[in-house]
């Protein structure tokens, strides 16, 4: 999706046992402002070596379905290999397909030198900067009772973000799969001036060992989509 996110938890904190799993499907039913419009899914696709390391291969993916597949195709698909030790971005493939709107790119990141080469751009970026779209599964591995937040850049494209996380806790959530108990994760965009309370993304992280993202609001060009976690594939 066409994101701009998220936040980022003091580097002071340890990280949780990883909750990356090699197969791990998560399957989510879609609505566009209140009709079914998708089918979405987030995978550990693999554990491959990167230059050397090791990073965990993961994809987001969502189609649209049914009447909203008329008015307003959707066809995303974002590839993403994460660093196995800090879950960091490594490298992005995007495609992003909705309605009129196309977008690709291929991003490799170096965070030893503090850049990031986009197609065949070469920019900087601040320490630890994220994919926007890594952060289902960076923030997954945080202990988000505990956590204590401080604001991160994140890069898309071009681009640098300053934002900073807002936590809602023992929210009471039902989907497709069941009753959860869950910790709301909401990214507040920053300008220079103030907080801007322009957040494109909201997750629903469950409060057991698994952490799984059970919902999810994602703010597009048009309007919002609403990700509900259907089913679980180990």
């Amino acid at each position: 999706m066409k994101l701009v996110i998220i936040s980022f938890f003091s580097l002071s904190l340890v990280f949780s046992s990883t909750n990356l799993k090699i197969g791990e499907k998560l399957k989510y039913s879609a609505h566009f402002g209140g009709v079914p419009a998708a089918d979405a899914s987030l995978e550990v696709i693999s554990k491959e070596k990167l230059n050397g390391a090791s990073a965990y291969h993961v994809r987001f993916s969502a189609r649209s379905k049914g009447l909203i597949n008329y008015l307003f195709p959707i066809n995303d698909r974002i590839d993403l290999w994460l660093s196995e030790d800090s879950l960091l971005t490594v490298k992005e493939l995007l495609q992003i397909r909705e309605g009129n709107y196309k977008r690709s790119q291929k991003m490799i990141f170096n965070h030893n030198e503090n850049f990031v080469i986009l197609n065949s751009d070469t920019l900087t970026i601040p320490d630890n900067a994220h994919s926007p779209y890594a952060l289902f599964y960076f923030l997954r591995n945080k202990n988000l009772k505990l956590a204590k937040l401080n604001t991160l850049h994140t890069a898309s494209g071009k681009k640098t973000t300053t934002l900073k996380v807002e936590i809602e806790k023992d929210v009471k959530v039902n989907v497709p799969s069941g009753d959860f108990t869950c910790t709301k994760v909401t990214p507040v965009k920053i300008n220079e001036k103030k907080f801007r309370n322009r957040s494109q993304m909201s997750i629903l992280f469950s409060d057991d060992e698994n952490r799984y993202p059970v919902k999810i609001w994602l703010t597009m060009k048009y309007g919002s989509l609403v990700l509900e976690l259907e089913s679980i594939t180990n």
